[in-house]
């Protein structure tokens, strides 16, 4: 179930919602709030948890996951992609795969391929937000919320339960708005810190609408970084002027619950040479502004003659 939650300053709220929506209440939102309002039954809505949901596609795919820092992609003389280049992230050694068709899709990190492809712009703007996870406790009830401005701790809370009896909160306020040369440069890319006041916010915030968590702890203080072009449309499809070459990246904070809908559609353009979705709205050259022509590149640079 997911309920709308308003502030409030004391207990006439749940009251109310226990008398009226008595089957979707959780019984750990037992503290101050206003008005409350049902937006999902239970079912018509669900949730993911990312790791996990990411952990299993793998599994369940069968790849084999390299990890490190793509330096580059080379090409032939007709722009055929040959290879990506990597530092590995244990070795530190400058390595090369090799390959016919590569998909960038880094997260706000993306926009480096506008370096190794010289017919695109992909401006981005990073947002990094901080979230908390409360530690587990019994038969925690699986009902989110959705809560509104609350002014006295600068947040809008989206409460999370998980299958493991924690619970994920974000919509903590205090996002950091990092710009497309930082994140070029890979900011934040290795370590995301939470900012301490919005974490106390947070909590401050929850315990006044969980008695129930006034006296428990945190198990995790995070941050992500939201992946977000300037029309908050994800690029998705081929690099112009390029074969082999995809991206499929900036989906702000929808990344995981479009991810399996993308990925069919993204698939479908690489094999089929065409998708069963309209994917001209997310052009990956709709920002591109510089005027190029074909041209070889490795590593970022221009190896050969541009025409």
């Amino acid at each position: 179930p997911v309920l709308s939650v308003a502030p409030g300053t004391n207990s006439k709220g749940g009251k109310t919602a226990r008398s009226s929506l008595s089957s979707l209440m959780p019984a750990w939102l037992d503290g101050n709030m206003g008005r409350v309002s049902a937006m999902g039954m239970g079912d018509d809505t669900a949730q993911v948890t990312p790791k996990e949901f990411v952990t299993k596609m793998i599994e369940k795919s069968g790849v084999e996951v390299i990890l490190g820092e793509c330096t580059g992609v080379e090409t032939d003389d007709d722009n055929q992609v040959t290879a990506v280049t990597y530092t590995d992230r244990e070795t530190k050694d400058q390595c090369t795969l090799e390959a016919d068709t590569v998909v960038v899709s880094a997260g706000p990190w993306s926009c480096i391929a506008e370096d190794w492809f010289d017919t695109v712009d992909l401006p981005m703007e990073g947002v990094k937000s901080t979230s908390i996870v409360w530690e587990k406790k019994d038969n925690v009830d699986a009902t989110a919320l959705f809560c509104g401005e609350d002014n006295r701790f600068g947040t809008h809370l989206e409460v999370y339960p998980r299958p493991d009896n924690s619970i994920y909160i974000c919509g903590i306020g205090g996002s950091d708005y990092i710009s497309t040369s930082e994140l070029k440069a890979g900011a934040f890319r290795e370590e995301c810190n939470a900012k301490e006041d919005r974490v106390k916010a947070a909590s401050d915030a929850f315990k006044q609408m969980s008695a129930t968590y006034r006296d428990a702890e945190l198990e995790k203080v995070q941050a992500c970084m939201r992946p977000c072009p300037p029309d908050a449309k994800p690029y998705m499809g081929s690099i112009p002027g390029y074969k082999g070459a995809y991206i499929n990246a900036g989906h702000n904070c929808w990344g995981i619950a479009w991810a399996p809908a993308c990925g069919k559609a993204m698939s479908e353009l690489i094999i089929d040479g065409e998708s069963s979705i309209d994917l001209r709205p997310f052009d990956p050259a709709r920002f591109t502004t510089k005027v190029s022509g074909r041209g070889r590149k490795r590593r970022g640079e221009s190896v050969g003659e541009q025409w």
